[in-house]
C-alpha cells in the first residue's frame, strides 16, 4: 500500500486528482452494483424505495468531513513547520560562514569546508532518505550528523582556548541551531496521515456512499447522479490530503532550494 501511495503522491497535481477521481468512481460503481444486487434479493428493486433516511447520509458525511478537517489541520501545520525548519537550517549555515569570516585562516577554511561537506551530504544522502520516509533514527543520517559534531568540537575548542575570539561562542550557538533545525526536518519527513486515519476516512466515506446508494436504489438515474457527485466530492477531499500528506514529497512539497543555493555559492 505504501508503494502505491508513494507513486500516487509523486504524480503532478492534475493526474493525481484524476487518478483519485477514477478510483473513487470505481468504488462507487462497485457499491451501486452490490447494493442493487443485495436489495434486489429482498424485493427492493426499481420503483420500490428502501426505508433508509437521508439523515444517515448526512451523519456519515459529517463524520467524514470531521476526519478530513482533523487530518488536514495536522498535515498543513507540519508542512509549514518543515518549510520553516529548512529555511532556519540554511540561515544558520549562512550565519556560521559569516561568523567564521573573522577567524584565523586555518580555522575559517575548516569551517567553510565542513559547511560545504554538510550541505552536500544533506542533498545527496539526507534528502533521498527523507523521500523514502526513512526514520530519523536510521544510520543513513549518521554521516551528516558526524560532520556537524566535528564542526561543533572544532569551534568549541577554539572558544575555550586562551585569547579566543568573542565570536567563537556565537558560532557554537549557530551550529547547534543547525543541528536543531536538521533534527526537526528529518523528524517531519516521517510524519503525515497515519494508516489508522486513512482507514477511518476510507471506511466512513464508503459507509456514506453505501447509505446514499441505498436511499436512491429505487431510481437508477438519480442513484447514478448522486453517487457520481458524491464520488467527486470524496475524491477532491482525498486529493487535498494526498497533495499535502508528506511535507517533502510531491509537486507542492518543501524543497531543498535554500541549502542548494548555499552550496552553489560555496562552489
Amino acid at each position: 500500500m505504501q508503494g502505491g501511495m508513494d507513486w500516487l503522491q509523486a504524480l503532478p497535481l492534475l493526474p493525481m486528482f484524476l487518478v483519485s477521481f477514477l478510483l473513487t468512481l470505481i468504488v462507487a460503481l462497485l457499491i451501486i452494483l452490490s447494493v442493487r444486487a443485495a436489495l434486489g434479493r429482498f424485493g427492493y428493486g426499481e420503483g420500490k424505495p428502501f426505508a433508509v433516511r437521508d439523515v444517515v447520509v448526512t451523519a456519515t458525511s459529517a463524520m467524514f468531513a470531521l476526519m478530513i478537517a482533523f487530518s488536514a489541520a495536522g498535515i498543513w501545520n507540519e508542512s509549514n513547520q518543515a518549510r520553516a525548519a529548512v529555511q532556519r537550517e540554511a540561515n544558520a549555515l549562512e550565519n556560521v560562514l559569516s561568523v567564521a569570516a573573522s577567524f584565523p585562516p586555518a580555522l575559517r577554511e575548516r569551517v567553510t569546508a565542513n559547511v560545504k561537506t554538510y550541505a552536500r551530504q544533506v542533498l545527496d544522502v539526507d534528502w533521498p532518505a527523507m523521500l523514502r520516509k526513512v526514520h530519523f533514527t536510521d544510520n543513513v543520517y549518521d554521516t551528516s550528523e558526524k560532520t556537524l559534531i566535528d564542526l561543533v568540537e572544532a569551534v568549541a575548542r577554539e572558544a575555550s582556548a586562551p585569547g579566543a575570539l568573542p565570536t567563537a561562542s556565537t558560532l557554537v550557538t549557530q551550529v547547534i541551531d543547525v543541528r536543531s533545525a536538521r533534527l526537526q526536518r528529518i523528524t517531519l519527513a516521517t510524519q503525515g496521515v497515519s494508516s489508522a486515519q486513512w482507514l477511518a476516512m476510507v471506511l466512513i466515506a464508503m459507509t456514506a456512499m453505501i447509505a446514499l446508494a441505498m436511499t436512491h436504489n429505487h431510481d437508477r438515474i438519480a442513484q447514478a447522479f448522486a453517487m457520481a457527485i458524491y464520488a467527486g466530492a470524496v475524491s477532491a477531499a482525498f486529493f487535498v490530503i494526498l497533495a499535502h500528506d508528506r511535507p517533502f514529497v510531491g509537486r507542492i512539497s518543501v524543497g531543498s532550494q535554500p541549502i542548494a543555493q548555499l552550496l552553489t555559492h560555496l562552489q
